[in-house]
């Protein structure tokens, strides 16, 4: 009876086939030699590798393999060249075609691979995966990764029960979803890119995968991008100022002086000492209780006993007018913690707008929320949620502009992964942000992006070829490159962002012709 031979190369472990070889590692003075950093490799007659594909690089030996990403090529072909090309047009002699096809003896087609590590094949049939240790060797086959090995080289999940479903890997004509680790959410995620690209529609992507696994949301949006998703998910939208106002007394000094106009030195400096005095009570009632409920009162007569300690009660009751007037005046401003709140345990998302405020008024709806929540998730009385910032930059400037505001936002995306907490921040202009913020984010989202702000960004994204960087501006719609720290993700990754599955994307391009039109036929203009 005739035996069956089991393969236990590293090559049948990782399913490559005699129909996956694409080519051969070369070496030339001017098309290049195997490198740690780069290999080329001559193309097989009839195979067409793609940009990107994922390959396997053979040795002589058979447990250590190399692995690597296709990241550019070239055809030489001297029958091609522009003299003999122009010849032929004017003498009528030599071929008619230049390239009969893919056997012709004068074409030569080589790629490059960017070397991204080994693969070695241990004792009890286990793979392990390490950095570059050895030179690939000249002549050794190339083979195309099958895509159900992407997500063991990138050390990604292979299922979305272990993280969020982003899109998909692509590797010649296959593909294989992309799952971002779920650590990847707690240690903050920054999604970059030029208006137009797809940001706003990978972050309803992110929401879609939040909710899936029941994560909460707080999401600031100014562009009214997230509104939709929220309905969709049932969840609850608010306009600030309107259903969504923040206790006067946990925004913080410099942001209610500001809401007090015409005040003199002495009254300045009256209501500071009593505003710190109800700045206090309120941190210390949150700690405690989960509430605030400070009445305008209160500080109005904490600022006429502090006049009277000063021998100056008729400057403290000027003071204290103008504080009540102006907290009257003002619609983003109340004196407890409100109904939303309560909310944020039961609901998928809670999603805030804010486009049609001030950017000062921003700031302290953004940081008097951000320095509630963060004090309510150290004491637990808040679940752990996601905090999403849309066009983060006018939030945290570079440059160095600080408020205080922008102080506990900082604060906040500084050390909110030991509170639980997990940050997405939007920008269209990452240079105009602050990069220490940047560099915060473990985990980036790079769609196409103009020429300076790749310059900031380009350099935080791991172990990225020159030649890939060099094509982010030019990305397709609903591509990006998704980068992470090592223990997250092992290599950066060229991913498709999926479709929605539940909702409606918020922000389409307008056709101005069409709205042009709309507008005229509401208005009776002909």
């Amino acid at each position: 009876m005739q035996q069956t031979v089991v393969d236990t190369s590293i090559k049948a472990k990782l399913g490559l086939i005699k129909e996956s070889r694409i080519g051969t590692v070369s070496s030339d003075p001017y098309l290049g030699s195997p490198t740690f950093d780069e290999v080329p490799f001559h193309v097989d007659t009839g195979r067409r590798p793609s940009l990107g594909t994922y390959v396997i690089i053979e040795r002589d030996t058979e447990d250590f393999v190399h692995y690597g990403r296709i990241i550019k090529g070239t055809e030489d072909n001297p029958r091609a060249n522009p003299s003999s090309l122009q010849q032929n047009l004017a003498y009528q002699v030599g071929n008619k075609d230049s390239r009969p096809n893919d056997r012709s003896p004068h074409v030569t087609r080589v790629m490059a691979t960017e070397l991204l590590g080994e693969i070695h094949l241990n004792h009890n049939g286990s793979l392990e995966i390490k950095e570059p240790n050895q030179l690939a060797q000249t002549g050794k086959g190339v083979y195309e990764l099958p895509a159900d090995r992407i997500p063991e080289i990138l050390n990604i999940p292979d299922s979305p029960d272990g993280g969020f479903y982003i899109g998909r890997v692509e590797s010649g004509n296959s593909s294989v979803e992309f799952i971002l680790p779920m650590e990847a959410i707690a240690r903050h995620i920054a999604i970059v890119g030029k208006t137009g690209v797809g940001k706003s529609y990978c972050v309803g992507v992110c929401i879609e995968e939040l909710e899936r696994h029941q994560i909460p949301i707080v999401a600031f949006d100014v562009l009214g991008d997230t509104i939709n998703a929220t309905e969709k998910l049932g969840g609850l939208n608010f306009r600030a100022g309107k259903d969504f106002r923040i206790p006067y007394s946990v925004i913080g000094l410099s942001e209610f002086m500001g809401f007090v106009p015409n005040l003199t030195l002495d009254q300045s400096e009256i209501v500071s000492f009593a505003y710190d005095v109800v700045f206090s009570k309120a941190l210390k009632s949150l700690e405690e209780t989960g509430k605030v409920d400070i009445s305008i009162n209160e500080i109005i007569e904490e600022i006429q006993k502090v006049a009277g300690d000063f021998g100056q009660k008729a400057v403290g009751t000027r003071a204290a007018k103008k504080v009540e007037a102006a907290f009257k005046r003002n619609p983003l401003l109340t004196t407890k913690t409100e109904s939303w709140l309560d909310e944020l345990a039961d609901r998928p998302i809670l999603n805030i707008f804010v486009g049609h405020l001030g950017q000062n008024s921003r700031n302290l709806i953004v940081g008097g929320t951000a320095r509630m929540l963060q004090t309510l998730r150290k004491r637990d009385r808040v679940p752990p949620f996601v905090f999403i910032l849309d066009e983060a930059h006018f939030f945290l400037p570079a440059g160095g502009e600080t408020t205080p505001s922008t102080f506990v936002i900082r604060e906040l995306i500084r050390t909110a992964r030991h509170d639980a907490i997990g940050v997405i921040l939007i920008t269209q202009s990452p240079s105009s942000m602050d990069k220490q913020v940047i560099l915060t984010c473990n985990t980036r989202v790079v769609f196409a992006l103009d020429p300076d702000d790749l310059r900031l960004v380009s350099g935080t994204m791991g172990d990225i070829a020159e030649e890939t960087v060099s094509r982010i501006p030019k990305l397709a719609k609903g591509t990006a490159i998704i980068s992470s720290a090592t223990d997250i993700m092992r290599h950066p990754a060229l991913i498709k962002i999926r479709r929605h599955q539940k909702i409606t994307h918020g922000a389409p391009t307008p056709n101005l012709a069409e709205e042009v039109n709309k507008w005229q036929e509401q208005n009776q203009i002909f």
